[in-house]
């Protein structure tokens, strides 16, 4: 008898004597959820049930090439749990796993529990990936005091509870309040490189009028600059009259770059917005709308302080969408 069938003889052994699942653990050195497994397989099946009972650690009942196909086909799709996928190997292979032993399995072949990445669904990768190469990447490297280069984009942080993952107490529960979050705080910002300063205002709405007095900002900034080129994204007020009419009147001056559409991944403000809601919302209640919008301000007036932070985030290291993950799900 192999140590894994004699462990699951004690647990046995111990049930039948009346000790529960936190003092067989205790005494045999197990996990509670694995001793838990055993009495229910042992409930609903008896002694046979348990010695039935395929795999709990250590090597592995899949071959190498059945590994392979497990693998490959979580690849391709995502499971809300380990239970369903014991029992998609049950139905495949014909090999039994509990959700733990499963859990144990997913973690040694290379997977782990967490979210897919959304994306936008209209992307279109080809295109994303001749812009960088052809436009944004060459623009970066020619980014000079002469050639400034920013990036434009604008949020709005809804007056709200923001909840993030964090460390909380095994067993507790930590409520985050939260509002109707009906309030929002309107930043329309540039990011400039290489430099990666910040140019923002705050507007009761993001229009063509608004972009028009940003756009004036960055100019005063750079009186003696021959060109300023400007990466924005495809919004209506990036494409209204007004601003076609704006551009046209300033020559060479200001020139703006469009993202291809759906392209937030290729805008490198949009790191800077979630670095600036990671430090001012993220996990955090505030009692009044005044005391949201100065949590904001706070990080902007604080922004030295993040330098390193700052230059590790905000790099020219992009991705196109499709190429950060093995594969695409579909629906």
């Amino acid at each position: 008898m192999n140590s894994a069938v004699h462990r699951r003889m004690n647990v046995l052994l111990l049930l039948d004597d009346g000790l529960n699942i936190e003092q067989i653990a205790k005494v045999l050195y197990l996990d509670e959820s694995t001793v838990r497994e055993h009495k229910a397989l042992y409930e609903q099946k008896g002694r046979a049930g348990v010695e039935t009972l395929s795999y709990s650690g250590g090597q592995s009942p899949l071959t190498p090439e059945q590994e392979k196909a497990l693998s490959d086909h979580l690849d391709g799709r995502v499971y809300l749990t380990a239970k369903e996928i014991a029992a998609w190997v049950a139905a495949e292979f014909k090999v039994s796993y509990t959700p733990n032993a499963m859990s144990k399995c997913l973690k040694r072949i290379g997977f782990c529990y967490k979210k897919p990445k959304t994306v936008p669904a209209k992307a279109d990768e080809t295109k994303q990936a001749a812009f960088l190469k052809e436009t944004l990447l060459p623009l970066m490297e020619a980014a000079s005091t002469e050639k400034p280069l920013y990036f434009i984009d604008a949020t709005h942080p809804a007056y709200t509870g923001h909840p993030a993952f964090g460390w909380i107490r095994k067993g507790a529960t930590v409520e985050l309040k939260s509002n109707h979050g009906r309030s929002n705080v309107n930043i329309n910002g540039a990011l400039s490189w290489p430099d990666r300063a910040v140019v923002h205002r705050e507007e009761e709405r993001i229009t063509s009028a608004a972009m028009i007095v940003l756009f004036d900002d960055l100019l005063a900034r750079h009186p003696t600059a021959t060109a300023i080129a400007v990466v924005m994204d495809n919004a209506r007020y990036n494409h209204s009259k007004e601003l076609r009419t704006y551009f046209a009147e300033r020559g060479k001056r200001l020139k703006p770059i469009y993202l291809p559409s759906y392209s937030p991944n290729l805008n490198l403000i949009e790191r800077f917005w979630l670095f600036l809601k990671k430090k001012a919302l993220w996990n955090h209640y505030y009692s009044t709308f005044v005391d949201f919008r100065e949590s904001i301000r706070n990080v902007f007036n604080s922004l030295g302080s993040f330098k390193d932070e700052l230059a590790s985030l905000l790099t020219p290291n992009f991705h196109t969408i499709g190429t950060t993950v093995p594969g695409i799900l579909q629906a």
